[in-house]
């Protein structure tokens, strides 16, 4: 299966399928790493607690790198859903990214949870959806979308939205295969974005994706790393990704997936992971 380097979006906007994750307050060195690897799209956001808009913005402008070839993705804090708060929001991201437009902007939760928001927000993703169809129209924002919404939130979007979403974000690993929420996204062409596909999210004392003795055999029978194999799996369910690291080499490697392929038969091997429970992934 030959894959290219860019998918288009509903709309016709290629977008690379491959980005750079700016999760977990990634520094300029990482980013410099990154930009240096050839990395054209970065994936960050506004909220703080795990993002840093203006070390991304810095390392860019440092870089050179003509904005023209890059794909710039923020998100919304949930704090600011509501209508105006969203447009209120917006141009801090600008500012600390030195840009004048997003390729795309999404929200990032439909809602607050936990203690991530300091005050109650003013409105609903509903009224945030508005205004982000407004930044689409006016050309602030070149794709709108939305992270971390379950199925049904998404159909509810999908009815109520004047424009619909291009592009939908979600944790996606071998492990956690989000099955019903990519087929929604197939139905109605919408572009599906993975996130933590390396196995981040699971809170095990050992890596259950990169350690699973089926994704370690096909690494080895394909002579490359376990990550450039999972990468690879969700680059031919017609997924884009977003890895993150820290190590250059690592930085590389995760770029470098076109260059080899995964039989039916490998793919059936992982597809047959979803739901296995992270903390018996491992044998003993």
């Amino acid at each position: 299966m030959t894959i290219g380097l860019n998918t288009t979006l509903s709309n016709g906007l290629a977008m690379p399928l491959v980005g750079f994750g700016c999760a977990g307050h990634v520094r300029r060195e990482s980013l410099n790493g990154a930009i240096n690897a050839g990395y054209l799209l970065f994936d960050t956001a506004q909220a703080h607690e795990w993002y840093l808009e203006d070390e991304l913005g810095e390392a860019l402008r440092m870089s050179g790198v003509n904005r023209s070839q890059l794909f710039l993705t923020s998100k919304l804090h949930p704090r600011d859903l509501g209508e105006q708060s969203t447009l209120n929001a917006f141009p801090a991201s600008l500012r600390r990214l030195g840009t004048t437009y997003l390729d795309a902007f999404m929200l990032h939760y439909p809602r607050c949870f936990g203690d991530l928001c300091e005050r109650k927000p003013k409105g609903d993703w509903r009224d945030s959806w508005r205004a982000l169809e407004h930044l689409y129209q006016q050309g602030a924002v070149r794709a709108i979308g939305v992270c971390n919404f379950s199925p049904e939130e998404l159909r509810q979007l999908l009815e109520f939205a004047r424009i619909r979403p291009h592009l939908v974000q979600s944790w996606m690993d071998p492990l956690h295969q989000e099955r019903p929420l990519r087929a929604l996204c197939d139905t109605h062409g919408v572009q599906f974005q993975a996130y933590s596909s390396l196995g981040t999210q699971h809170r095990t004392s050992i890596n259950p994706v990169l350690h699973h003795p089926v994704i370690k055999a096909l690494a080895q029978s394909k002579g490359r790393s376990e990550a450039q194999v999972v990468l690879r799996w969700v680059l031919q369910h017609g997924v884009a990704v977003i890895p993150r690291s820290m190590r250059q080499g690592h930085i590389e490697a995760n770029l470098r997936l076109g260059d080899f392929e995964l039989s039916a038969a490998d793919m059936a091997q992982i597809d047959a992971l979803d739901g296995t429970n992270p903390n018996q992934a491992i044998p003993p």
